[in-house]
């Protein structure tokens, strides 16, 4: 990871820890509203690469009716360079993940799972942005993206299904 000075200005902006720890956040608490239990450890790296490209998230359907393999098989398109952005935002996702457990939106079980902790930072949570600007629909596809994993089957399985190894 390069400093926080010599990161480029829009690279600061859009992968800052802050902003990033609230979408998995949203993204453990969407997971949480299917199964009822917390995320596993894997499928946070998903978050970041589905909802900060906007080709991608402007892509992902409305409701989760629309189960992950028959989607995939009909956006064929979304899995092209997916590999590669997930990787390149490995370090970012760890960063954000460890702002949010240092801040406490969210933390660890015992079993190795993610939840989310409500209430914690009144300050982030207390940030309203306007429902059509891109940092309000990130946190509504994030949450999403939690309740789609959920539903979509076993780690290995979803790995599979993107083509992606761990």
């Amino acid at each position: 990871m390069q400093s926080w000075q010599e990161r480029p200005v829009e690279y600061a902006n859009l992968l800052n820890p802050a902003f990033c720890s609230i979408l998995l956040q949203n993204a453990v608490k969407g997971y949480q509203k299917e199964k009822k239990q917390g995320m596993p450890y894997p499928l946070l790296f998903f978050v970041l690469p589905l909802v900060l490209h906007s080709s991608t998230r402007n892509a992902l359907p409305r409701t989760t009716i629309t189960k992950l393999h028959i989607w995939l098989q009909k956006q064929p398109e979304v899995r092209v360079g997916f590999g590669d952005r997930a990787s390149y935002l490995v370090p970012y996702t760890k960063e954000a993940l460890a702002f949010g457990m240092q801040t406490g939106i969210v933390k660890i079980c015992d079993d190795g799972k993610f939840t989310w902790v409500k209430g914690k930072l009144k300050a982030i949570s207390a940030v309203s942005w306007f429902s059509d600007t891109e940092p309000a629909i990130c946190c509504k596809k994030a949450e999403f993206v939690g309740r789609w994993l959920a539903q979509a089957g076993e780690v290995s399985t979803i790995y599979i299904m993107w083509g992606i190894c761990p």
